[in-house]
């Protein structure tokens, strides 16, 4: 065996003190790209068996979270053949009919489609829980849910759905609005109660369209529709449980259903009482058409002169009688035309919070033309 020589001893000596000399940052540096490498290579294994197990199969748990793998309980990384399913019903507003499988403290688990949906008992209809309490209060949920509904026979539609969280949510009520909007038209009563409050407005329970039974489905009570009088909250008018008599402003119907009723529009306006009994105009009852939806800031009257006085056609503006409410009707500024025949012109009221101002304006403009006129007004101080 060859020894070696002096000079390879020392320069083997001199690599490994070089070695032993380098920082350890920079160590752990140049060995970054292996151990990212085998890092890498050990991820994509773990996705390998992830998409071939058979326990990344969907299916819903009793805390109603639908769709949760069972076993590893992991979460769907990659869109599924049933998860597309179910986003496509919701696109289309798709009316589905399931039974009911299991119940629990939260609401219903049912198939929808190959996954298991969840049902809160708030968007179940009210008449398959327990009636309402004489105060108007919602009873608690019996401890194991209603079990009394399993096997039930339901009509739902998909409502959210969350393929990260595995979250398929459905509802009844949905099913029921659709009923209910084709079945409402603007100007029908509806009676009902209550339901959940808030800061825009109300739910309404709907129970009777023109005294026959409709489907137990929420129409939406707007705040500005609840009193003519400023509100701050909706409970300084009704309470939840309290039973309303509401009419029918707005129908939409399915896809996208929705019912708007008005609480207020069942009481003379105070403004029109205002109108016929202060500044009577003529002896034929009501006499004012509104001709626009109400500016959502108030200015003053002299806001709707100055933007009159602009308008091409309009040869003259006079003041006529002013009045003071005794109460703030509407925070909002209202221009109003009346049917009144005036020589050469057209008679306006404009209010103004308490205040009530008549208006000639003289103009050869016809009708049509001073509807106009008085939109684009009203949307010019808006």
């Amino acid at each position: 065996m060859p020894v070696p020589s002096t000079q390879a001893c020392a320069a083997s000596r001199a690599a490994v003190c070089a070695r032993a000399s380098r920082p350890a940052a920079a160590r752990q540096l140049a060995a970054a790209p292996h151990k990212q490498a085998r890092r890498g290579l050990q991820w994509c294994r773990a996705a390998a068996e992830a998409e071939t197990a058979p326990e990344a199969q969907a299916a819903a748990p009793q805390d109603g979270k639908a769709g949760q793998a069972s076993g590893l309980n992991s979460k769907p990384t990659l869109m599924t053949d049933s998860w597309n399913d179910v986003v496509q019903m919701r696109k289309d507003q798709t009316t589905i009919e399931t039974t009911v499988e299991r119940a629990n403290k939260s609401g219903l688990l049912m198939p929808i489609g190959n996954l298991m949906g969840f049902l809160p008992y708030k968007l179940l209809d009210p008449s398959r829980m327990a009636q309402r309490r004489s105060d108007g209060s919602q009873p608690p949920v019996p401890p194991n849910g209603y079990q009394a509904l399993v096997g039930t026979k339901l009509r739902v539609k998909v409502t959210q759905v969350i393929v990260p969280d595995n979250r398929l949510i459905v509802s009844e009520k949905a099913v029921l609005l659709d009923e209910l909007a084709s079945m409402a038209r603007p100007g029908d009563i509806v009676e009902g109660v209550v339901g959940s409050t808030m800061d825009w407005g109300v739910f309404v329970e709907c129970r009777t369209v023109n005294g026959k039974p409709c489907p137990r489905a929420e129409a939406v009570l707007p705040m500005r529709e609840l009193s003519y009088s400023w509100l701050n909250s909706a409970t300084e008018v009704v309470q939840s449980g309290q039973p309303v008599r509401v009419v029918v402003l707005f129908q939409q119907p399915a896809p996208d259903a929705k019912v708007v009723v008005s609480l207020k529009r069942l009481e003379e306006d105070p403004l029109k009482e205002t109108l016929d009994n202060v500044l009577p105009l003529n002896n034929q009852g009501s006499t004012f058409e509104q001709l626009s939806v109400p500016a959502s800031v108030p200015q003053g009257v002299d806001e709707i002169l100055e933007a009159l006085d602009r308008e091409e056609g309009i040869t003259s503006i006079t003041l006529g009688r002013c009045v003071e409410e005794r109460r703030t009707v509407s925070q909002d500024l209202e221009l109003w035309i009346t049917k009144e025949t005036v020589a050469d012109g057209y008679n306006l009221a404009v209010r103004a919070g308490k205040v009530v101002q008549e208006v000639i304006v003289g103009t050869d403009m016809g009708l049509d033309d001073m509807r106009s006129t008085v939109q684009r007004v009203l949307r010019s101080i808006n």
